[in-house]
């Protein structure tokens, strides 16, 4: 392990050990050793945790490596759109799920990420920092460390994450526009989203990219991140995605719902400048790139 510095850029009340512990999300226990094995240090002195932190304080500390990845370790086909120390992004391909969940326990996304990861002799547990539904393709955002993980957290719920996708709908639209309905739980099946006037406010912006028969290409761009936002939005406005069997219809060629994440814009963990990372769509939309 190395020593890493971070200057405390918040006015705070809070303690050494309450403050790294919320800042780089670690566990009580983690927290424990760091203090006992003289870890951390405040303007490089070695800390007690009990001692309050000001603003401009320096923090140097040892933080605890990952000792697994979370998951089972799976060999399977990963594509990298963008990597460097603390950031991971992969373009995940239709018909999987991101991480392992229910009775799903292998051939996610994650597993082929550990497996990824342990082929290259490195460990770090797996962190998507987001999700995709099963059947949307595209970019998806992990985050290698702890911090990192917290930051691009932090980052996503301050709405400084861009977030694109291209998506096939039903029927023909001519203009751009902005759906801004808020959604909810649905009451009969909690598996799917309704628009709900006590819902979490959501806005979806699309711009029209061009026309495919009955169906029109569109460009999203998400400026709220609830689940399902895209399909039920579109849904909302008559115009579903095609494909998508829960809230339109299934219907030859098209097997999966007709959506992909084409696009993230960020600033990686630890450097100054945004950076976006493009990921084309599949051919499985039944359109011509």
């Amino acid at each position: 392990m190395s020593w890493k510095t971070y200057t405390v850029k918040e006015p705070t009340e809070l303690t050494v050990s309450k403050y790294v512990k919320e800042r780089f999300s670690l566990s009580s226990r983690d927290i424990q050793m760091m203090f006992r094995k003289k870890r951390v240090k405040v303007n490089s002195r070695v800390a007690h945790s009990q001692r309050s932190l000001k603003k401009g304080d320096v923090l140097t500390l040892e933080l605890p490596q990952d000792k697994d990845y979370g998951v089972d370790v799976e060999k399977g086909p990963i594509t990298v759109l963008y990597e460097d120390a603390h950031t991971l992004v992969v373009d995940k391909a239709p018909f999987m799920l991101v991480h392992p969940a229910g009775q799903t326990k292998s051939g996610t996304l994650s597993n082929y990420v550990a497996g990824y990861y342990a082929k290259k002799g490195v460990v770090h547990k797996v962190r998507p920092v987001h999700r995709l539904d099963r059947d949307t393709s595209g970019c998806i955002l992990f985050g290698k460390t702890k911090e990192a993980q917290q930051y691009y957290t932090d980052e996503l719920q301050a709405g400084r994450i861009d977030r694109i996708y291209t998506g096939l709908v039903e029927g023909c639209i001519n203009e751009d526009g902005v759906v801004d309905e808020p959604i909810g739980i649905d009451p009969v099946f909690d598996n799917r989203r309704v628009i709900d006037e006590f819902g979490q406010p959501a806005q979806t912006e699309y711009t029209v990219l061009g026309h495919e028969g009955e169906h029109t290409l569109l460009k999203f761009k998400l400026l709220t991140g609830r689940t399902h936002q895209i399909r039920v939005h579109m849904e909302h406005i008559g115009h579903p995605i095609v494909g998508d069997a829960m809230y339109g219809a299934r219907n030859k060629p098209y097997t999966r719902q007709c959506l992909h994440a084409s696009e993230l814009t960020f600033v990686p963990y630890g450097k100054d400048e945004p950076i976006t990372v493009n990921c084309e769509v599949g051919d499985d939309f039944g359109h011509e790139k």
